[in-house]
Formats: structure tokens, C-alpha cells, sequence
């Protein structure tokens, strides 16, 4: 019996869960950094003097979802964006192997 593989779905859904997943991971990182890049701009006073001040501070004025705030965003953008891409690159790289690997050997 020949062995199929992975389902092309299933390949969507692990593409699209490592993306969503590094996206919960990485999103609080990307709200520090956004709200330091904007801190003192247009002459205004700097709010934070580290990435730890501003995540005190983000902390205790908005509590934890203060740092996860645009997580939909992100989970949308990866939900469809990081699925596509990931299913569409594992198809192909699964046929460009079969089609090269046996001209090669």
C-alpha cells in the first residue's frame, strides 16, 4: 500500500496554527515596540526609557490585554496570509521534489 502523506488540509491547518500560535508569542513584543518607536514623538515627552519600563507601564495603566491589543489583527492576517503561503509552498515543494529528485538519481 502506497503511503499519501500529509493531506493537503492538514498541511493549511499546521501552516496556519504555526503562524497564529507565533503570532500570540510575538504580539506583545510588537505592541512594546510600537509603543516605543511612538513615545516622544512630535516633541513630546519620552513615556518609557526601556522595553521593560514600557511593559511595567503598559501592565499597570491597561493590564495584560493592554499588551495583546491588535492580537485579532494579527491572528486574522496569519489565519489567512501564513496559511495560504505555507500550504501552497509544502504542495509545491512536494511535487518539485517527485518531479527533479528521480531525474537526478
Amino acid at each position: 500500500m502506497a503511503d499519501k502523506g500529509i493531506p493537503k488540509r492538514v498541511k493549511f491547518l499546521f501552516g496556519g496554527s504555526a503562524g497564529m500560535l507565533a503570532t500570540c508569542f510575538v504580539q506583545p513584543l510588537d505592541v512594546v515596540k510600537n509603543r516605543l518607536q511612538l513615545s516622544g514623538e512630535g516633541g513630546a515627552p519620552r513615556l518609557y526609557n526601556s522595553s521593560f519600563d514600557a511593559i511595567r507601564a503598559i501592565h499597570v495603566k491597561e493590564g495584560l490585554n493592554g499588551l495583546f491589543a491588535g492580537l485579532s489583527a494579527g491572528l486574522l492576517r496569519q489565519a489567512t496570509y501564513t496559511t495560504t503561503r505555507l500550504g501552497i509552498y509544502t504542495s509545491l515543494l512536494e511535487r518539485v521534489r517527485a518531479r527533479f529528485v528521480s531525474l537526478l538519481f
